[in-house]
């Protein structure tokens, strides 16, 4: 009894519910927060100070610039033609050669055309040279022909220090009364290392020792020394 008795008043209690729920009025939202306007401000903006600009310490010149002078323009070469006089001194080494045609001989010679200067790279010409010299009837009459080669010690400035070698093919004729000797115009072979200094395309001073190969038993080796100069 008391059983039913529960249960019939939890199912009453259970169905008054939703009605209470239903006529529970609905509480009011409360109204959003107005923001207040933020002060406008009135107060007018600073004005900047003027900036002064820093005066140049260094002095304006008002004097228009002097151009720079132009370059000079690099000198010619004169193609004039140049002549000039050429002298040698041939000293003969051999006593045998010396007794039949003196200790040396004196050569004069002109020279055509400007000295060319020695190259620091080597520079190729063309050897002749000429020497004679007599005694006593008896003559030696030599002229070598060949390449000779200068190279050039320094560079820059008129004066050059050079060395070099020639390679030639001598022409030569001796008369020795004494050892019943007529060459006759013969060839013989040639060298001769040398040096010397050329004064530009001037003048030039020059040493060589030259050896010449035996003719008819007489060694006509010797020293020159020779000297030139252009106009």
């Amino acid at each position: 009894m008391i059983t039913r008795l529960l249960t019939g008043s939890a199912l009453a209690l259970m169905l008054a519910m939703p009605a209470a729920l239903a006529q529970t009025p609905d509480t009011p939202a409360a109204p959003p927060a107005t923001t207040a306007p933020a002060p406008t401000d009135t107060t007018p903006p600073a004005t900047p100070a003027p900036v002064n600009p820093t005066p140049s310490t260094a002095p304006q010149s008002t004097a228009p610039e002097t151009p720079a002078p132009a370059p000079e323009p690099a000198s010619k070469k004169s193609n004039r033609f140049r002549i000039g006089p050429e002298i040698g001194v041939y000293f003969l080494t051999s006593s045998k050669a010396r007794s039949q045609f003196g200790n040396s001989s004196l050569s004069l010679g002109l020279g055509l055309g400007s000295i060319a200067q020695a190259s620091t790279r080597g520079r190729l010409a063309l050897d002749l040279q000429v020497q004679y010299q007599t005694r006593s009837g008896n003559h030696m009459f030599l002229a070598p022909l060949g390449v000779a080669y200068r190279k050039a010690l320094n560079e820059g400035g008129p004066n050059v220090v050079y060395v070099g070698a020639t390679v030639d093919l001598d022409f030569v004729d001796i008369r020795s009364g004494d050892y019943d000797v007529h060459s006759g115009v013969r060839t013989a072979f040639g060298a001769s290392p040398l040096i010397g200094v050329s004064f530009g395309d001037s003048g030039f001073l020059e040493a060589r020792y030259l050896y010449v190969s035996r003719i008819k038993g007489f060694d006509l080796s010797g020293l020159n020394l020779s000297a030139g100069y252009r106009f």
